[in-house]
Parts: structure tokens; sequence; C-alpha cells
């Protein structure tokens, strides 16, 4: 099965949507299993064309052979002959954009078809808010995948996942609505490796709900 609201992902992904699409994308996500599935597996790539160089990947090309030369001009005076120098490359900066999109294809081939490690469970909830949460953490060659439970979690707004490491760095793991089932998984994703997590707060309008810690 597909989704036609998949082509909107990429642009969802790296922020390109106008706050009117970005809220229509979120809430048809919300009913979309195969948009999440999707996500998910593209949630990476901007992170990784982030670490993208253009030097890396612009490549050295001959000059092209000229071709027929349809409207000639008169031959000019002979000069003297300059001594032989190698020739010329250039590089051509479109190509850059071919590369990336080759690195990331690359990329999600690599993904797609490694094994994934074994999920690591955390647990917590928090006495003043009244929240459980449970969270499956797998570990990946890019970060960390990271699957979230709710429990008691207010209806109506939108909830966002940070995640911190132990050099207090943070990241934003992902964003989502809480009406859903209670026995919904809520798909996140860091740039962390699963070793250098401390903690994910779950947080509603400045407000953390509750923190998980392992």
């Amino acid at each position: 099965m597909s989704c036609i609201q998949t082509v909107a992902l990429g642009a969802y992904l790296l922020g390109s949507l106008d706050p009117a699409e970005r809220s229509a994308f979120e809430r048809h996500l919300r009913g979309c299993a195969i948009c999440r599935r999707e996500m998910l597996r593209l949630a990476p790539l901007p992170g990784l064309l982030s670490q993208v160089r253009l030097e890396d990947l612009e490549l050295p090309f001959e000059d092209p052979a000229p071709g027929p030369d349809l409207f000639p001009l008169p031959a000019p005076e002979p000069a003297p002959e300059p001594e032989p120098e190698p020739v010329a490359k250039r590089r051509w900066p479109v190509l850059a954009g071919v590369g990336v999109l080759v690195a990331v294809v690359v990329a999600v081939a690599v993904l797609a078809f490694r094994p994934d490690a074994a999920p690591v469970r955390w647990q917590a909830s928090d006495g003043g808010t009244g929240v459980s949460a449970q969270a499956d953490l797998v570990a990946k060659s890019w970060g960390t995948e990271l699957w979230l439970s709710l429990q008691s979690i207010p209806p109506g707004q939108r909830c966002k996942l940070l995640v911190h490491d132990r050099t207090g760095k943070t990241e934003v793991g992902g964003w989502w609505g809480t009406d859903h089932g209670a026995d919904e998984r809520i798909p996140g994703s860091t740039s962390f490796r699963l070793d250098q997590i401390e903690r994910l707060d779950v947080v509603v309008d400045q407000k953390v709900l509750v923190s998980v810690r392992p």
C-alpha cells in the first residue's frame, strides 16, 4: 500500500512547509500509518545531509570536446604558440546536488537492510502530572530510533520529545498530537548514540510531563 501524501515528507522533515501546510500534514500523519512508517525511515536524512560537504561530492570532468561550429568567424591572426599546459579541469556545482542525492539513496538502502539491534526499554512515571511513559530505544548506525508509549497524557495538546545526551546537548526527537489511542506507539529519532543518551523529556508548552531515564 502507498499514500499520495508521502511526497510531502521530504519537505516536512527539512522544514520547507509553511505553517498551514505543516499543520495540515501533521493532522494527516495522525491518521496515516503508512506516512508515519515512512517518516521514521527518512527521519535521519536531514542529519546525514548536514554532514555532507559539497567539496567531497563535486566531481572533476574534462572539458567537453567542441561541437561543429555552425556560424564560423573569420580566423584570427596567428599568434605565437604558448607552452603546452595540462588540460584544465572544471568542477560543476550542479553535480553536488546529484552527489548528495546519491549519498542519501545509498544511506537509505544501508539503513533499510541493516538488521535491527535489540531494543532497550526505559520506563518512568511522574507523580505531579500523572503521566507514564515507556520508551524503546534501538541503536542504529546513524543514531537511535525511539518508540514511545504514553499513559494519562492530556488530550488536545502538541507534544515534543527532547533528547538530552551526557555532554549537555539537546535534540528534538519528534513532534506529535496527543489525540491518539493509549496503545499507539509514537516514533522518534535522534543522532545521539544510545549509550550517549542521558534522558528523554516529553514536553507540552515548555512543561515537562515526564522524564525517562535508563
